[in-house]
């Protein structure tokens, strides 16, 4: 594991079924688990989508191993912002790239 500094508090939260008034499901976000993590812009970028302006941000999150695991059904909130996870990968530690 690299020398890294886990500054910035990240929430992964994960996608759960709750039922609902009707006798259904719904599917909730739901905090998974707190963590400090090593945040690293790694780009952005503005496009013209469906006639609106959108501004696309990226990030490389680096956090320790845990317990819990993190996959394609979960997401990320960072800053007050919602990201979806677009890579994973564990070893000793796990490197996220996300994208909002």
């Amino acid at each position: 594991m690299r020398a890294t500094t886990y500054n910035r508090k990240i929430i992964i939260q994960k996608r759960t079924k709750v039922p609902n008034d009707i006798g259904g499901w719904a599917n909730v976000w739901a905090d998974y688990y707190t963590s400090w993590a090593s945040v690293i812009a790694t780009g952005g970028l503005k496009r013209l989508e469906y006639g609106r302006l959108g501004f696309v941000e990226s990030y490389e999150i680096e956090m320790r191993r845990r317990n819990e695991n993190v996959d394609s059904d979960c997401q990320v909130i960072y800053n007050e912002k919602t990201f979806q996870i677009n890579s994973i990968q564990i070893s000793d530690v796990v490197k996220l790239d996300i994208a909002r």
